[in-house]
């Protein structure tokens, strides 16, 4: 467990008494002497920036995050349930959401503050500390940097810090600056040419916005005459004013561009561009392609960040917070996470279920709970529908005749002809009577011959609808059915009828 290469033998490194400095050029050369924090706690201060640093801290506390133990078995899942109940009297998304703040910075201190509930020894608060009064000193070779509080009594390498009392949360820690390193590196130069761009700009506006005050005073005014026209003319605007005796020329000498001036706001949208892309690793409209593409792009390249979050920001506190709690308690090894999932498309979802059932699948209950949620239930199969009421089968002249009333007579037509009107020519109606009579008399015993064929046919559609076959799948097979159907007797006695109506019909038409 030794370090062959450590900072206490780096020839190029000068560590008095083990103070570690940074090794930010930025904060080296332009922060304040004793404070060079504020330097990147102040870049907040920008709209842009903060909206931004918004979208990552709210994208991550704004997922559901769960304890899982290490170990397997009842007893282990039941000290998880034990810390996710001490995590949520804690304000944890809170907390979480402070820490977040070491993206900017570099590293964030908070304090622990413990106490005892419910025979637990529990955190009641965990307090946020400033970075100024922090210091990493490192005097054994073989052990990581040490964290030290600076106090009155101790301003050069601070006092050691009680064990499992302090969280640290670091983001890019190298081996010569354990303090981390944000993103306040990169954004200080935007910020900062930001500023001097929206200065120049809103002074710009003012200028030629508004007309410049020009006093004139007679020549030979003293002193007391200059000083009350300038006053007079401070007072119509605070920005600039010109004075000058009179007969002096003043000519002002104008760019030979043309049109409006738009390059301190380019500038301006430049540098957000700038900010936005350092901080959520895009910029606006920075994807190409079709709409559906480039916003599917877009939301990879945010969940992707959004996990790396979670991930760095849960290992910081599985080794210090998480692990404190079950040390104290005699709990079983614990965990936190985050859960972080893209969204399901359930219209897509549903689309592909039912091309799939479609080839002939059935999904389980169980899969369509897990899917869709809860609060699914198998629906009742529709109960089959009542077989038709028996009618008589007769020939379609006699069936036109006794279910259709008679057509309506033509004008200046006799009614005696329209009441023939449907049987063939020659045919008047006592004829049709007569022929109806004697088809009807011959299928008289039609249901009983028609009975075998319905029960199968009903015995069929049952088994199909037990099966879960569709309608279009019964119709497929209806052919088939058809001719295993006990028909043949059915068959014989409607050709014997049709017959006898033909026979009949011939036999019976009378000449007039």
């Amino acid at each position: 467990q030794t370090e062959v290469a450590n900072r206490l033998v780096d020839p190029f490194e000068t560590a008095f008494q083990g103070i570690i400095r940074t090794n930010d050029p930025l904060l080296l050369q332009r922060a304040e002497h004793g404070n060079p924090w504020t330097l990147y706690r102040d870049l907040v201060r920008d709209p842009k920036i903060f909206s931004c640093l918004q979208k990552r801290k709210l994208a991550l506390i704004s997922r559901p995050w769960n304890v899982d133990t290490v170990e397997e078995g009842e007893a282990g899942q039941k000290d998880a349930e034990i810390v996710s109940d001490i995590l949520k009297t804690l304000m944890f998304d809170n907390l979480c959401s402070e820490l977040m703040d070491a993206l900017i910075v570099g590293f964030v201190p908070a304090e622990i503050v413990w106490n005892v509930h419910a025979n637990l020894i529990v955190p009641e608060r965990v307090v946020k500390r400033a970075q100024r009064r922090f210091v990493y000193v490192q005097t054994d070779a073989n052990k990581p940097p040490e964290l030290r509080l600076f106090t009155a009594a101790n301003m050069l390498t601070g006092e050691p810090l009680p064990e499992r009392k302090f969280i640290v949360h670091r983001v890019n820690a190298q081996d010569d600056n354990p303090y981390g390193t944000g993103m306040g590196l990169q954004l200080y130069w935007a910020k900062w040419f930001k500023d001097k761009n929206l200065l120049s700009w809103s002074r710009t506006n003012e200028r030629f916005g508004s007309p410049t005050p020009w006093g004139k005073y007679p020549n030979g005014s003293g002193a007391k005459e200059k000083g009350t026209l300038f006053d007079a003319l401070k007072a119509m605007n605070n920005d600039g004013v010109i004075m000058t005796p009179e007969g002096m020329s003043i000519e002002l000498l104008e760019s030979k561009l043309t049109g409006t001036i738009t390059s301190q706001k380019d500038l301006c949208e430049y540098m957000d561009r700038w900010i936005s892309e350092v901080i959520l690793s895009q910029e606006p409209g920075e994807a190409t392609g079709a709409t559906a593409s480039a916003a599917s792009e877009r939301e990879d390249v945010r969940l992707d960040i959004v996990q790396a979050d979670a991930d760095l920001l849960s290992d910081t506190l599985n080794s210090t917070l998480i692990k404190w709690i079950c040390e104290l308690n005699g709990l079983a090894p614990c965990t936190v996470s985050r859960d972080i999932k893209k969204p399901e498309d359930r219209l897509a979802n549903s689309q592909t279920d039912a091309n799939v059932a479609a080839l002939g699948f059935k999904p389980s209950l169980e899969y369509i709970r897990e899917r869709y949620g809860d609060g699914w239930e198998e629906a009742t199969p529709p109960a089959p529908s009542p077989a038709p009421a028996a009618t008589a089968i007769a020939p379609p002249g006699a069936a036109a005749a006794q279910d259709l009333p008679p057509p309506a007579p033509r004008p200046n037509e006799p009614a005696a002809k329209s009441a023939a009107s449907f049987s063939e020519p020659g045919i008047v109606a006592e004829d049709l009577d007569a022929i109806d009579d004697l088809v009807n008399s011959e299928l008289a015993d039609w249901q009983p011959l028609i009975l075998p064929a319905q029960d199968a046919l009903q015995q069929a559609i049952d088994q199909s609808i037990a099966a879960g076959e569709s309608a279009a799948e019964l119709i497929a097979r209806l052919p088939e059915l058809l001719e295993s159907l006990p028909v043949d007797a059915l068959a014989q006695s409607l050709t014997r009828a049709a017959l006898t109506a033909r026979l009949a019909a011939q036999a019976g038409i009378s000449t007039k």
